[in-house]
């Protein structure tokens, strides 16, 4: 509804998947060991939608200029989704005394196999340890950790005890980051 199939900058970025994390008490030393949300407006041009939504409902003009369908400054995105991921992760492990190889596995959200390369290089983490399902469903947006969990669950990459780092962003722009004892 929201991503022009015609539009070849963006359609063949977006899957479509939806899934849910169902969390309950754990031992003592599982759970949230830290995170960090956070949200910067002014960059939120470069990935909205100018049309629908309570600010500026959605017109019959707006339905035939198409201005409903998601816009992006794909490399202005790139290089903020980078900056974001990177300096977050870093926040999040410092603020727990924890560097990149206390962590079991990283779960980022699955936007662009290149996004999550580069960020990972740059902070030293090896591809073995970062989950990644973008290949088979390209970016199914906020589904894309869930389902990522579930994959790595399932195919017994998760254990009790582990700890993981789940990072995702989007449009706004947004991200969070949370770092748990499995």
């Amino acid at each position: 509804r929201i991503v022009d199939p015609n539009d070849k900058k963006i359609a063949p970025l977006f899957g479509d998947g939806a899934g849910a994390v169902l969390l309950t008490p754990g031992d003592p030393h599982q759970g949230l060991m830290c995170y960090q949300l956070g949200s910067d407006g002014s960059g939120g041009g470069l990935l909205d939608r100018p049309a629908g939504g309570s600010l500026n409902p959605c017109t019959a003009d707006d339905l035939d200029e198409g201005r409903h369908y998601l816009r992006m400054d794909g490399r202005n995105v790139f290089k903020w989704a980078v900056r974001a991921l990177t300096d977050t992760i870093d926040l999040v492990l410092s603020r727990t005394g924890m560097s990149t190889r206390d962590v079991s596995l990283f779960f980022v959200h699955q936007a662009n196999i290149r996004i999550i390369d580069y960020a990972m290089e740059q902070l030293g983490i090896p591809p073995e340890k970062v989950v990644n399902n973008l290949h088979r469903y390209g970016n199914t947006s906020a589904a894309s950790i869930p389902l990522a969990l579930d994959e790595a669950h399932r195919d017994g990459r998760l254990h009790r005890g582990d700890t993981v780092l789940l990072s995702g962003f989007g449009a706004g722009l947004t991200w969070g980051t949370g770092l748990f004892r499995w």
